[in-house]
């Protein structure tokens, strides 16, 4: 495990600068995401789990270069879809064909059933509602990743992502264990997830920006962590 060289003060000095750059950032309505847009950002949510966000960004620009995002590539010929995103993914991505099973399965059901991913979520009561089908209704997509896909596509601002950078943060703090890399249940994961967005309001910040301020800073200092114990 990498060791931060960095005091818990200088981090969360970088944090508040960061913070203060994306609260510059306007918000879109996630409404006025295309159907394929939202395809795009949920296959790379099913992409990310435990894989770096480089190899997952070289995956989808691939897949985006062979039009499998595209509304008639992921609404028939299944099989056909499968086979071309295994094509797509076993350059440089692992578990592709577990991957592609899942994309596959997901549009499927959702473009089969639902009919779409806007229709999905405005199914939903709320965050946590939406974050519930998501995680029931799509192939290998667990509460963090679910997250990362309302977060990014303008759905909700109070959630977190809790992934291992949020995850030791929050241990830093005293609102999580310090062993704690993973969280294994829903529940779990709710009650983590409450904790940070009371200290992102004590803060007087927007637990959504607040959330990727603390990774991108977190995710920088490991890794500059790395470079100075090689």
């Amino acid at each position: 495990m990498t060791t931060i060289r960095f005091s818990l003060p200088a981090i969360e000095h970088a944090i508040l600068d960061v913070y203060s750059v994306l609260d510059e950032c306007t918000s879109v309505s996630w409404e006025k995401n295309s159907e394929d847009d939202l395809w795009r950002e949920l296959v790379f949510c099913i992409l990310g789990s435990r894989v770096r966000f480089e190899t997952v960004h070289a995956a989808v620009k691939r897949m985006d270069g062979m039009c499998l995002f595209s509304h008639s590539r992921r609404n028939s010929h299944f099989d056909q879809y499968e086979e071309d995103t295994v094509a797509a993914l076993s350059m440089g991505y692992p578990f592709y064909r577990v991957r592609a099973n899942q994309i596959r399965r997901t549009a499927e059901h959702l473009y089969s059933s639902r009919g779409s991913i806007l229709e999905l979520l405005n199914s939903a009561s709320n965050a946590r509602s939406a974050r519930r089908l998501l995680t029931d209704e799509v192939a290998g997509l667990g509460p963090k990743q679910a997250s990362l896909f309302l977060r990014n596509i303008g759905y909700a601002k109070c959630i977190a992502i809790l992934d291992v950078h949020i995850l030791t943060y929050l241990s830093w703090i005293g609102l999580a264990e310090s062993s704690l890399k993973s969280v294994p249940t829903l529940g779990k994961y709710e009650a983590l997830e409450e904790s940070f967005i009371q200290h992102a309001d004590s803060l007087g910040f927007s637990p959504d920006q607040f959330d990727l301020a603390v990774w991108i800073v977190m995710k920088v200092a490991k890794e500059e962590s790395k470079v100075w114990g090689s």
